[in-house]
């Protein structure tokens, strides 16, 4: 009987030194947690864009808790500890100045070493003026070229400024014959310089555009005065290149009026255009899109099948679609926690910096968008994107659009 107890006693002994090893706890649930936040427009007419990023934060937050960043899981390993990821988020209303508040906030209060977000280059440009003294890093959604040419050595742009591709635009609308276009912007900096480097280019072949307007899509409603004085001068083409809803929007009120010619729209456009629009009503138009557009309705073009299980998997949780913008955070989620493990710190915002394009690089992550490096001044960099055309109601593939990381450095 003695020698019983002493086996069980024995047996137990080794049990709980097996669980406190370092080996085990490394497997084990998270013992500590890591807070990052998230700034997103979460009320106000940009309100679909700002839930879709903190869903699509959301998203990777979890996955990465249950599974961790290379499927080693659950959640991040820093050195022999684990850590649980928490969101902190801030309504910013795209409001520049709750921008710089909300960065201010999440960082004194939970101490966050990164953000996500804010969206749009008014509310970047000036969290810029604040993210370094506060030692956090963040993504910003600006697609603006001035937004990495801050020198911020604590901000990252997820994607290449629109600008770049409005050469390829342009020369693809040479190609299609357009001799005339009017151009539509927001008096947002990023899109207004889209619209301007389309005009050159567009210009420098030989068309003319005839008509540019910017306006300001937070205090405009009413897009029929517009295309009524577009449609007078007889465009072959109307560029619009603004946020989601306020593209389609625009083009029903150029339908509205009798407008006859054909639409070019830049990469905001997405689902919830297409519902308020109709793609049957945008026969020949072309479409600047990142590449998750054209996988939605060419699966089998979705070689990887990251964007297409994405896609499922957020109408499955939340039973609508997303906005683009969206996706721009998803990624660089995965990236920074990533990038924690690799520099060995959840609060060294500079190391997790230094540590991005090593995470990207190693080619584990499950992100949509395959980037290849982040350049010195934070441009995220590698994936193509799309110029498509709207053919019988679906997207047809006219060319990938590559900008040589050379032109971006």
């Amino acid at each position: 009987m003695r020698k019983r107890h002493l086996s069980l006693l024995f047996a137990v002994c080794v049990m709980a030194a097996f669980v406190v090893s370092p080996a085990f706890a490394q497997q084990g649930a998270p013992t500590k947690t890591v807070k990052i936040g998230v700034i997103s427009p979460l009320s106000g007419p940009l309100t679909f864009v700002g839930t879709s990023m903190l869903r699509c934060v959301q998203m990777a937050v979890k996955e990465v808790n249950e599974k961790g960043t290379t499927g080693k899981g659950p959640g991040l390993l820093i050195g022999k500890d684990r850590y649980q990821v928490e969101i902190v988020n801030y309504d910013d209303s795209a409001d520049p100045a709750k921008s710089v508040a909300g960065m201010r906030k999440l960082e004194e209060m939970y101490k966050v070493p990164v953000i996500l977000g804010p969206f749009g280059s008014p509310q970047v440009f000036a969290a810029q003026e604040v993210n370094q003294g506060l030692k956090v890093l963040f993504n910003g959604l600006s697609t603006s070229d001035d937004a990495r040419k801050k020198g911020n050595a604590l901000y990252i742009q997820e994607r290449v400024p629109g600008l770049y591709f409005g050469d390829s635009m342009a020369e693809a609308c040479t190609e299609k014959g357009y001799k005339k276009a009017a151009v539509l912007t927001d008096i947002n900096p990023a899109f207004a310089a889209w619209g301007k480097k389309f005009q050159q280019k567009f210009e420098s072949l030989g068309g003319q555009v005839v008509a540019f307007e910017s306006i300001d899509i937070k205090t405009t409603n009413d897009y029929h005065s517009i295309m009524t004085n577009f449609k007078a001068k007889n465009p072959d083409l109307i560029f619009v290149t603004m946020y989601e809803e306020p593209t389609a929007l625009a083009i029903n009120h150029a339908l509205d009026v009798g407008y006859k010619g054909k639409f070019m729209v830049s990469s905001d456009w997405g689902v919830k255009s297409e519902k308020i629009v109709g793609l049957d009503r945008m026969e020949g138009a072309l479409v600047q899109a990142m590449v998750h557009t054209f996988y939605r309705n060419n699966p089998d073009q979705d070689k990887r099948g990251i964007a297409t299980a994405f896609i499922k998997k957020y109408l499955d949780t939340y039973k609508e679609d997303f906005a683009q913008p969206g996706l721009s955070v998803y990624d660089p989620t995965w990236m920074f926690l990533r990038a924690m493990e690799i520099a060995g710190t959840v609060t060294d915002a500079a190391a997790i910096r230094a540590a991005c394009p090593k995470a990207l690089q190693e080619g584990k992550l499950p992100i949509i968008f395959p980037n290849t490096d982040v350049l010195k001044n934070g441009l995220m960099w590698g994936t193509p994107e799309l110029l498509l055309e709207v053919k019988g109601g679906k997207y047809k593939l006219v060319k990938e659009l590559r900008v040589p990381k050379n032109i971006l450095e």
